[in-house]
C-alpha cells in the first residue's frame, strides 16, 4: 500500500489541475516549485526540458495531470501571487515534458505513476490507412509505457478500443465517459420537448444511441465520407431523417478541431429539415479561429457545449460566444480518489447514469400532461 497520494501538474492545463487538487483537498506540485537548484520543470533556450522533482515521492502513488494542449511554461509568481509565464510550448513540448515527469517520478521511487490525460495526443491516428503510415496512437502508448506509466486515466478517446493499444500487464487504462455528464446537463438545462440526437457518423451510433436513450429522444445518423488524410468529412445522407425533421438536433462527438466538419454538418442537417442544432463535442480542440468564427456566424447552430478537458483561450471564447463549458474536474478528482484506494471505477462510472432515467421519465410525463 502506498504511503499516500501526491498530485503533480505539467504546464498543459494548470487551471484544470488546480481545480482537481481543490476537489481532492491535496497539495498540487506545480512546474514552478523551486529550491536552490532550480525549478521542478525548466525549459531552456535550446528547447530542452529538465524535470527535477522537488518532493520526496518514495513509495507514494503519484498522479500527473497533462492533457493535449499548447501553452506557456509557468516560471514563478509575482509579488501579488499572480502567475508568471515564460516560453511558448507546443504540443510536442508538452508530450516530452510528460515523459520526463513520468521517468523522474519512477526513478525517484514512486510506488506507481498514474497519468491523468483528459485528452490523449495523437489518439486520432489509430489505424494504418496506407501502406507506410505511422500509427501515432500506438507509438504514444509505447512511449508512455516505456517512460514508466503504470496507469492512464482519460475521457472519451477517439476510438473505443484504446485499451488494446497498451500492454495491460504493464499499463492499465481507465476511461471516463463524457456522454452521461452531457446528458445530465441537457436534462437539467434544456426543455427537450422537440429535440433529437443525431450521430455525426455511423461509428458514433452506439454511444449516441445510449445518449438518446438516456434523454428519451429519437435519433438519426449522418452517413459521411472522408476522402483524404485531412479534417474534412463530407455528409452524404441522413439515416432516420423522418425521425428528426422539425426538431432541434443534439450532435455529440468526441472532439471538435477546425470546426469545418461540424459547420458543414449543421448546414447539411438544416437542408434535411432539422430545425436547428446544438453541438456537443467532449473535447474543445478548437484549432482554427476561422472555424470558430464560422460556427458563431452559423445561425443554424444554437449552442456549442464542450467540457474543460482542454484549455480554451480567452480569445477563442470571445469569438465563439455561444459556447458553454461543462466542468469535469470533480469527475476526475473522484476517479483519482477511487484509484488511489485501489478500488474499481466500474461502480463510479455506472453511477454517472444514476438518476438520468428518473429525470428523463419526469420530463416525458410533464410533456404528456
Amino acid at each position: 500500500m502506498p504511503k499516500g497520494l501526491k498530485l503533480f501538474a505539467g504546464n498543459s492545463h494548470l487551471k484544470f489541475a488546480r481545480e482537481v487538487a481543490r476537489h481532492l483537498d491535496v497539495k498540487l506540485y506545480e512546474p514552478d516549485l523551486a529550491d536552490k537548484k532550480g525549478k521542478q520543470i525548466t525549459w531552456f533556450s535550446n528547447g530542452n526540458c529538465l524535470v527535477d522533482i522537488k518532493e520526496n515521492v518514495r513509495d507514494f502513488h503519484c498522479f500527473i495531470i497533462q492533457t493535449q494542449a499548447h501553452g506557456r511554461a509557468l516560471i514563478g509568481k509575482d509579488e501579488q501571487g499572480n502567475d508568471l509565464w515564460g516560453c511558448n510550448l507546443r504540443l510536442s513540448d508538452m508530450i516530452m515534458e510528460l515523459f520526463l515527469m513520468i521517468h523522474a517520478l519512477k526513478t525517484s521511487g514512486a510506488s506507481s505513476v498514474t497519468v491523468v490525460m483528459p485528452y490523449m495526443p495523437y489518439v486520432r491516428s489509430d489505424k494504418k490507412d496506407h501502406a507506410r503510415v505511422c500509427i501515432g496512437a500506438r507509438l504514444m502508448a509505447d512511449l508512455l509505457t516505456e517512460s514508466g506509466a503504470d496507469r492512464i486515466l482519460l475521457m472519451d478517446p477517439h476510438f473505443a478500443q484504446i485499451n488494446g493499444f497498451f500492454d495491460e500487464k504493464r499499463v492499465k487504462v481507465e476511461v471516463l465517459k463524457g456522454k452521461p455528464i452531457i446528458a445530465r446537463h441537457f436534462l437539467e438545462k434544456h426543455d427537450l420537448t422537440n429535440y433529437a440526437v443525431i450521430a455525426p457518423d455511423v461509428g458514433d451510433s452506439k454511444p449516441c444511441g445510449a445518449l438518446a436513450t438516456n434523454l428519451g429522444l429519437p435519433m438519426a445518423i449522418i452517413d459521411k465520407r472522408r476522402y483524404g488524410d485531412d479534417e474534412k468529412a463530407v455528409p452524404e445522407a441522413l439515416i432516420g431523417v423522418d425521425r428528426v425533421k422539425g426538431r432541434i438536433g443534439i450532435m455529440p462527438d468526441d472532439e471538435v478541431a477546425s470546426g469545418g466538419t461540424m459547420n458543414d454538418g449543421a448546414d447539411f442537417l438544416i437542408s434535411k429539415g432539422v430545425k436547428s442544432l446544438i453541438l456537443a463535442p467532449t473535447h474543445a480542440v478548437f484549432s482554427s479561429m476561422k472555424g470558430l468564427a464560422a460556427m458563431e456566424a452559423n445561425t443554424s447552430i444554437q449552442e456549442v457545449i464542450v467540457t474543460d478537458t482542454i484549455p480554451i483561450d480567452p480569445e477563442k471564447r470571445a469569438v465563439l460566444k455561444k459556447l458553454t463549458v461543462i466542468p469535469v474536474t470533480r469527475n476526475f478528482a473522484d476517479a483519482i480518489r477511487i484509484l488511489f484506494y485501489g478500488e474499481s471505477l466500474d461502480k463510479y462510472k455506472a453511477g454517472l447514469y444514476e438518476g438520468l432515467s428518473d429525470m428523463r421519465n419526469a420530463r416525458i410525463k410533464s410533456v404528456e400532461n
